[in-house]
């Protein structure tokens, strides 16, 4: 803009026409060049709040994607803690069937053995009874054989013919 120094004077007090005229357009330039950075400046401002919704938008969109994923995560941890519990539980559970079983296989193992045992001490028993019934048996026997070799003959003792001779002689 121009300033009253650089308007040259005219003859009665006043200025020059074409000084005016051209510190006026001068004037007009400033304030259009003014106005288009005024302008500019705004479209800039504007754009600029375009892309700051846009990245709030963006932000908001993010924060509901965190969102969800910290739930899913959330619900996929508490899944994972209740399979692990569901895990300990159906361990705990499979022990104490098998240590179960194992006292009752146990239970009956003794119990077979007990009865295996009897059988055995059964069996010594009549192995026992066997020998002294054969034992005696072989006392009879042996006692057998020394009457009859204490005996007189007899006709089993005899030879058939000899035997017919004593039946005719005997008549």
């Amino acid at each position: 803009m121009a300033t009253p120094h650089d308007l040259r004077r005219a003859g009665l007090g006043g200025y020059r026409r074409a000084d005016v005229t051209a510190a006026l357009a001068r004037g007009d330039i400033d304030r259009e060049r003014l106005q288009l950075e005024l302008d500019a400046g705004t479209q800039r401002a504007k754009a600029m709040q375009v892309e700051i919704r846009e990245l709030h938008a963006r932000i908001d969109a993010l924060r509901q994607s965190e969102t969800s994923l910290t739930r899913s995560l959330s619900e996929m941890q508490e899944r994972r803690d209740q399979m692990e519990r569901e895990s300990r539980h159906r361990a705990q559970e499979l022990v104490l069937e098998a240590e179960s079983r194992a006292a009752m296989l146990k239970t009956e193992g003794l119990r077979q053995v007990g009865e295996l045992q009897g059988q055995v001490e059964q069996l010594l028993g009549m192995r026992a009874g066997l020998t002294k019934a054969m034992q005696r048996l072989s006392e009879d026997i042996a006692a057998a054989m020394a009457r009859l070799a204490a005996a007189p003959a007899t006709a089993i003792d005899y030879q058939p013919e000899d035997q017919l001779s004593r039946w005719d002689a005997d008549r």
